[in-house]
């Protein structure tokens, strides 16, 4: 059983390109073709459909790459459970995190786990909320550290709470007016931000989420001034007065405190989310992948809720 040619052809399938499948998989783009040519024809039938653009999976293909993806993740179960019974800790452990919060996470999170197990090697990969959980799917991460924005989990994910975060409104010194406040509190009314600009990230995004299900639930109607990828640009373009941002507390950790920027509740309750660490319902989770999960509840043990309350 060739899987070099199995992750091979899913690679293809991802990327519906040969080409940009040979530059993820660091191969040539004739040998990665070499690979699908031997297949299709090993197997008398052809798996990808050449005359679309991009290309596409045919009926065959679908069954090809769907089965395949079961037998790497049945594969990398039992070398994951032979790692545990031998005792020879080695080998990789896929970690997905939305960029920022593995800017603020990982590197917490890495120097005790790796001093445990030198020998693993964590691969860490960003993308947005949407694509991580793809990628969890599809066998192509092992772990995320991603929050949940309220939509819920798919029925094949488990997930674990590592600790709850609260999320805050960004604005340049001035722009909340005090009648905008709740009395005897850093916090805004709903009214206060209604029909103001904001800068959001790009839908996809967990913070994005969040953002539209606050909004639709206080009745705020924002105006979007413009959308990025990241939590931190959208906090330092609130810096600039130009609107606002809906930031988790982690951002503050990561940018240089402003003077210019003031950080308020998001009501008489603070809107909180569960920072969570996901996995396959059906993937086993060996002695290193319950270490990092063991060590990421007792880094951030401490809570960011109550470290958002005392900046306030």
């Amino acid at each position: 059983m060739d899987f070099r040619q199995m992750r091979y052809l899913i690679t293809v399938a991802e990327h519906r390109s040969v080409s940009r499948a040979a530059k993820a998989l660091y191969i040539s783009q004739s040998a990665l073709s070499h690979y699908i040519k031997y297949a299709e024809e090993d197997l008398g039938v052809r798996l990808f459909d050449r005359s679309t653009s991009p290309m596409s999976l045919t009926y065959a293909g679908e069954r090809y790459v769907e089965t395949a993806r079961q037998i790497l993740m049945a594969n990398e179960r039992l070398m994951k459970e032979v790692r545990d019974i031998t005792r020879h800790m080695t080998g990789t452990l896929r970690l997905g995190a939305p960029r920022d919060r593995a800017a603020y996470m990982v590197p917490k999170l890495l120097p005790p786990f790796s001093a445990r197990y030198p020998g693993i090697k964590v691969e860490v990969f960003t993308e947005n909320g949407q694509a991580l959980k793809e990628a969890l799917r599809d066998g192509r991460a092992d772990l995320l550290l991603l929050p949940d924005d309220g939509g819920g989990n798919a029925p094949w994910i488990s997930a674990q709470t590592i600790y709850v975060e609260e999320l805050l409104l960004a604005a340049r010194t001035g722009v909340i007016p005090l009648s905008g406040l709740l009395r005897g509190k850093k916090a805004v009314r709903p009214a206060a931000i209604n029909k103001r600009n904001f800068f959001l990230q790009f839908q996809g995004h967990t913070t994005r989420a969040f953002c539209d299900a606050y909004f639709k639930r206080r009745r705020v109607k924002p105006e979007i001034g413009m959308e990025f990828p990241s939590n931190i640009t959208c906090y330092r373009m609130a810096a600039t007065g130009m609107g606002m941002a809906i930031i988790p507390f982690m951002i503050t950790q990561l940018v240089r405190a402003s003077e210019e920027v003031e950080l308020f509740s998001l009501g008489e309750k603070p809107e909180t989310w569960n920072v969570q660490v996901l996995c396959r319902k059906d993937a086993y989770l060996g002695e290193p992948e319950l270490e990092l999960i063991r060590i990421a509840k007792e880094v951030f043990a401490k809570g960011t809720l109550q470290m958002a309350n005392e900046v306030s």
